[in-house]
């Protein structure tokens, strides 16, 4: 009542008050839109960054992919469940990090330039696409772990050749409707950097509690709970594999085929160790930073903000690069291969017994 007497009071209070709130309005519609603000050094550093790994990691896993089609079975090796479905499982985990890098990573890089990605359509589209591809990574370390874990048991489970194609199929497929969940929740959110100025960036609007739901379910299931999984398993596996590796040849058990086949195992599950983990922790690291500023709300500004999330960007693309990195150190035969076919080295050898690693 005290506050209507003073308008009853001051009539002119009330123009007062609406030209006040006219003029923050006009303040508010006045702010200038600025697309991406970093300085353009740092984005163009970013970029020379992401096609440094894209390269090296598109053009390696089209090299293990091609290899991989081109590799003739060795015939002692057939006996090993684990060793006649590894074929498979490089090939879907090769095909996985082409697309990251042949889709997902031009679209980071449009998206670092060029202002289409930002709101609306283009911004789902974008996250769908991008979110699927890393998704599908994932599930396919989940279906390799899993099989050797399964396999390096007291009481050993070996899956069937069709077996493992279902999974693999299982993994892309779910991969595809997984990633609807996150995309669905994206949009242009707008984000005042000071007095004059704004951008908008593309990303879910958390302040919504169906989106927080639909985020959380999402990180959960998809990110923490597999990370966590494959980490457990991978170990297990490493111990298991060094103690069967130190072990003492039984010469009434082993013969020169069982040796090789056992050198075999040791050496491309070392290599699925190496790669999974590696890509655990790349692709983990922008949940980790998001994490961090979640729960520490450190005073940074969008400049530097922009950078940590595109440099944990960059990092999940590096893990294309290791994974043809590793296989290129693992594999003997691979190093054979791309000797013969790129620096007519080797190809006597390779003629002779293609497949020794």
């Amino acid at each position: 009542m005290e506050g209507s007497s003073q308008l009853l009071s001051n009539p002119n209070s009330i123009d007062n008050q609406s030209s006040v709130t006219n003029s923050t309005a006009v303040a508010i519609t006045s702010l200038v839109y600025v697309f991406a603000p970093a300085d353009f050094s740092i984005k163009l550093v970013l970029v020379v960054l992401f096609v440094i790994f894209g390269v090296i990691g598109l053009v390696g896993n089209i090299l293990i992919l091609y290899f991989l089609s081109k590799k003739k079975s060795v015939p002692f090796l057939q006996s090993s469940p684990f060793l006649r479905n590894f074929n498979l499982y490089m090939k879907s985990l090769a095909l996985s990090e082409i697309l990251v890098i042949s889709i997902g990573g031009v679209l980071v890089g449009i998206e670092l330039m060029y202002d289409v990605f930002q709101n609306g359509w283009p911004c789902k589209i974008r996250r769908y696409i991008s979110g699927t591809f890393y998704v599908i990574r994932a599930n396919n370390l989940i279906v390799i772990s899993t099989e050797r874990f399964l396999s390096t048991r007291d009481v050993p489970k070996t899956f069937s050749g069709s077996t493992v194609r279902k999974l693999v199929y299982t993994a892309w497929l779910s991969g595809f409707l997984m990633g609807l969940f996150p995309a669905a929740t994206v949009n242009g959110v707008r984000y005042d950097i000071n007095a004059t100025h704004y951008t908008i960036v593309c990303k879910s609007d958390i302040s919504y509690l169906p989106t927080r739901v639909i985020m959380v379910g999402f990180v959960l299931i998809q990110i923490v709970i597999p990370s966590i999984a494959l980490i457990c398993m991978n170990i297990i596996i490493a111990r298991r594999i060094w103690k069967g590796s130190k072990r003492r040849i039984d010469i009434q058990r082993d013969n020169a085929i069982r040796a090789k086949m056992r050198s075999h195992q040791i050496k491309k599950t070392s290599l699925i160790i190496i790669v999974t983990i590696a890509s655990v922790l790349s692709y983990s690291t922008i949940l980790y930073y998001t994490a961090f500023v979640a729960v520490a709300k450190p005073s940074l500004d969008f400049q530097d903000d922009f950078v940590i999330r595109h440099i944990s960007r960059v990092l999940v693309f590096s893990g294309s690069a290791i994974n043809f990195i590793t296989y290129l150190v693992q594999m003997k035969d691979f190093r054979v291969f791309l000797l013969k076919h790129f620096c007519g080295k080797g190809a006597g050898n390779a003629q002779i017994n293609p497949n020794v690693e």
